[in-house]
Formats: structure tokens, C-alpha cells, sequence
């Protein structure tokens, strides 16, 4: 299973107070509108560490994920981003990167844009 669908599977899990959450992309038939509150997550890149014995046995896979906020919302931001990274930094990611919020000019909906790492030893096939 890759990254994103491993990130994918524990955030829908855990969030509650999302109307959508998606993995990769968000597909055309899917009913977002402004008015949701939706969760994009995809693949950032990947980084390759702890050389040893001309290899590497570490990969460090980053995955973004982007949260669009209901122009109705009344949801604290803060709060729901603190708990979520928490929430992810308590199964095995870190956090890469805050891109600090913004609105998007089309559909005036509040986002923002979170990068976490997950870090996993290669093992090697005998």
C-alpha cells in the first residue's frame, strides 16, 4: 500500500468534522462544493537516507495534505490542525511543513496546506 493511501486510511479514521476526504485527487463526481469542508491528501516526494554498504536503508515519504474549509464553518481551525498533526505525530509522522492559510480567490474558502513525513527502514531481500 502506498503512503498516501496509508494516510488516507488513518485520517478518515480519525476526523469527524470533514465532509470529504480524498486521496490523490478529488474525483469529478465527487459533490464538493464550498459550502464542505474537504481533505485532499497526495504525494509530495520521497528522500533517501542512512547510506550504508553503497545502499540506502531509509526512505523519508512526504505527503501533503490540504484542508479546504466550508465558507459556513464554524469550526477552530487552530484547534482541528493542532489535533490532526498531533493525532499523526502519534502514529509514526512528523511535520515537514506549515504553508499557513489562505483563500482561495475563486471559491473564497479558507485552506491550508500541511506536509508530514513518514520514515520507513528498507529491508533487505535475501
Amino acid at each position: 500500500m502506498t503512503v498516501v493511501m496509508d494516510t488516507y486510511k488513518l485520517i478518515k479514521q480519525y476526523v469527524t468534522w470533514s465532509d470529504g476526504i480524498y486521496p490523490k485527487s478529488i474525483p469529478e463526481e465527487a459533490p464538493v462544493t464550498p459550502k464542505q469542508t474537504s481533505l485532499l491528501i497526495r504525494d509530495a516526494y520521497s528522500d533517501l537516507g542512512s547510506f550504508g554498504s553503497d545502499t540506502f536503508n531509509e526512505i523519508a515519504q512526504n505527503v501533503v495534505i490540504q484542508i479546504y474549509y466550508s465558507i459556513d464553518s464554524e469550526l477552530d481551525y487552530d484547534q482541528v490542525e493542532i489535533a490532526l498533526m498531533k493525532f499523526l505525530m502519534s502514529n509514526g509522522y512528523t511535520i515537514a511543513d506549515i504553508k499557513g492559510r489562505s483563500t482561495d480567490p475563486d471559491t473564497k474558502q479558507d485552506y491550508q496546506t500541511i506536509q508530514v513525513t513518514r520514515s520507513t527502514g528498507i529491508k533487505e531481500n535475501s
